[in-house]
């Protein structure tokens, strides 16, 4: 049986994986106080909360990575610059040790399990703390030649001195408006109250203006930019991932007004937008599968 971990800035998840199915699965929190060191002796804790002796580990990161397992930087996890990810865990549990970028991750999972089993073709966007993106090209996954394929969040909507700053520092990335920490801050200018994601959907589903403008900014940022991404690969679909994909119809027109508003010809505005088959299961299940790699 295949064990795969989704290491996110919320949490660490780690599941039993037999094909699509997480047959046992645990979490912890992610202690983002704590240096790369703890989170990295949590990961193991947690792998082996499923089995004292795995064989083979795939563990999804919420950043870039390459075919060696060294860590570019985690953009929502500091201090994990040029750590070699893969071998300090292989250290730690004693087994080989795939790694690869999270959304990346999901879309093997959803290239395998989801809707790439219809579209040959697709891009898969996470929405959550951060905003990523993993892409599929003609049933292959593509990480990029130094693993930053599809990394859409940090693609800039917003070139004004004013624009938001993002996590990774520059100034207007499609996260500084679709991310976790943008919801809440666009919530709070509106007169909202919130520390989580539900509370901004509850206002929106109740029609009230704070919560149906803070997710008309996030689609419209989100179709802007995903405009690009059809501009130069007119894909068979996009599928959409993460916690905050649960709010997906709330923002759905938005992105579908920002790509028709953007795209080059009228075609690849109207590509399918699909909400990812696999949900929170999807990091886990490709996570596993990246030992068979």
């Amino acid at each position: 049986m295949l064990i795969g971990v989704d290491f996110g800035g919320t949490a660490v998840k780690a599941g039993l994986v037999d094909g699509g199915e997480v047959v046992r699965s645990t979490s912890t929190a992610t202690r983002l106080d704590r240096g790369p060191t703890e989170i990295l002796d949590a990961i193991a804790s947690t792998v082996l909360a499923l089995t004292p002796k795995p064989e083979a580990v795939g563990v999804a990161i919420p950043g870039e990575v390459n075919s060696e397992g060294r860590c570019w930087r985690l953009a929502n996890v500091p201090g994990f610059e040029d750590v070699s990810i893969g071998e300090e865990l292989s250290k730690r549990l004693s087994c080989p040790i795939a790694v690869e970028n999270d959304a990346t991750t999901a879309a093997l999972g959803e290239q395998l399990y989801g809707h790439g089993r219809q579209h040959p073709s697709f891009l898969m966007v996470t929405l959550g703390t951060g905003v990523g993106g993993g892409l599929v090209i003609g049933q292959q996954l593509y990480p990029g030649s130094n693993g930053f394929a599809a990394e859409i969040g940090h693609n800039n909507v917003d070139s004004s001195a004013d624009a938001p700053v993002c996590a990774c520092g520059q100034r207007g990335c499609i996260e500084a408006f679709a991310g976790t920490k943008a919801l809440l801050r666009r919530f709070a200018e509106l007169g909202g109250t919130a520390t989580e994601v539900l509370p901004i959907s509850v206002s929106a589903r109740r029609g009230e203006e704070a919560g149906k403008k803070t997710f008309e900014m996030m689609g419209r940022a989100l179709g802007k930019g995903l405009a690009v991404i059809q501009n130069v690969l007119d894909l068979n679909a996009i599928v959409f991932s993460g916690g905050i994909s649960a709010s997906f119809d709330l923002i759905e027109q938005h992105i579908r007004a920002g790509l028709r508003e953007n795209v080059f010809g009228k075609p690849p505005g109207e590509v399918p937008l699909l909400v990812s088959e696999l949900g929170e299961r999807a990091g886990v299940i490709g996570a596993a599968h990246l030992t068979t790699l």
